[in-house]
């Protein structure tokens, strides 16, 4: 396979170095903006929240960052002031990426629109070398960008920035991949949706790109920042103020009761671990217990009860309340058959 440190960067694209993009993946999770764990499920564009697997910080005020379902497209909100704004996503956050990365040239493209005369820049990084492109003015805009990774490169980044206020800065989507030309259908690198949980039968060892969660609880490190978007801290936090991972050793699983009432008692459940979350909501703990009962203890007659002395009474039959003898183990549980729990990072 070829490298593209080889090739002019100013010379156009080919119909070779389209045919190696297109054999490549996408390195922008979530590139189109279709997931949100963490929407309020309002109907407001701010209600959406932070799209997963994306780091936003407008530390200015009236800033808001969400979804449009009329446009398919990221909205933000430039905060009322000259406060920096941005919205980043590290593209390096998979196995074995600096084998893939290292020494290649990667390019990537930011489809957008600015509401006002404004200027936005455009940054891909690896933290050692970078290529930045600014556009100013009130339009649509592709803006590509293009850097060979350095060989000794920590990390790869897309960063979108502004100064500028106000503006509403409307993404419809941010592709990269290694090459020269950027292709916004390719598969993403990253299979599946980050946060699922997954489990196994036949192995206590999680694959690559998962992590167990049948271990004790712990904070997830800095290059794990698009699992990270989606915790939100949800089981708590750690000492570096990075979500931590639920510790699920032993515990059963049960679907969210979502209003139904069939969990009788969801308002009541229990913060798990670290977490500050209680109530009926996702991720919350109900301790062990048994459906209130009482047991019955039935009597027959018996007409030969000798009594001295006396007339021979009967007992009557008669459902009476009492104390039992203790019996059972250590649990109340159902059959089951463990498995390993995992939650897929990338």
């Amino acid at each position: 396979m070829m490298s593209f440190n080889n090739f002019n960067e100013g010379s156009p694209a080919s119909l070779e170095d389209f045919l190696f993009a297109m054999q490549q993946y996408n390195l922008v999770y979530n590139s189109d903006f279709r997931y949100f764990s963490n929407t309020d499920n309002t109907a407001t564009i701010a209600g959406y929240g932070i799209p997963d697997g994306w780091l936003y910080k407008d530390s200015g005020s009236g800033g808001s960052i969400g979804f449009s379902i009329l446009t398919g497209q990221c909205v933000i909100v430039k905060s009322q002031d000259h406060s920096p704004m941005i919205f980043k996503q590290n593209l390096h956050e998979f196995p074995r990426w600096k084998t893939m990365l290292l020494g290649q040239c990667v390019t990537a493209k930011v489809c957008l629109n600015l509401s006002s005369d404004s200027k936005v820049s455009v940054t891909l990084s690896d933290g050692i070398d970078s290529d930045t492109v600014v556009k100013s003015g009130s339009d649509d805009f592709e803006i590509e960008v293009r850097l060979n990774v350095n060989l000794e490169a920590k990390s790869v980044s897309i960063a979108i920035e502004t100064t500028s206020e106000p503006v509403t800065i409307r993404i419809s989507k941010v592709f990269a991949n290694i090459g020269r030309v950027a292709i916004s259908n390719l598969p993403c690198i990253v299979q599946g949706v980050i946060g699922e949980r997954k489990q196994y039968l036949a192995t206590e060892h999680p694959p690559i790109g998962e992590f167990s969660l049948c271990k004790s609880s712990e904070e997830l490190g800095e290059s794990y920042t698009r699992l990270d978007s989606v915790l939100q801290k949800r089981y708590g936090t750690g000492p570096n103020n990075r979500s931590l991972l639920p510790d699920m050793q032993g515990y059963f699983s049960r679907a969210w009761d979502s209003n139904a009432s069939i969990d009788p008692d969801a308002k009541k459940r229990l913060a798990w671990g670290k977490s500050a979350i209680t109530g009926a909501h996702v991720s919350t703990l109900q301790e062990d217990e048994f459906l209130e009962h009482d047991h019955v203890l039935g009597f027959a007659p018996n007409k030969t009860l000798p009594i001295t002395g006396q007339t021979p009474q009967l007992i009557i039959n008669k459902e009476l309340k009492s104390n039992t003898k203790m019996t059972g183990g250590n649990e109340t549980r159902p059959k089951n058959i463990t498995e390993l729990y995992t939650i897929k990072w990338a």
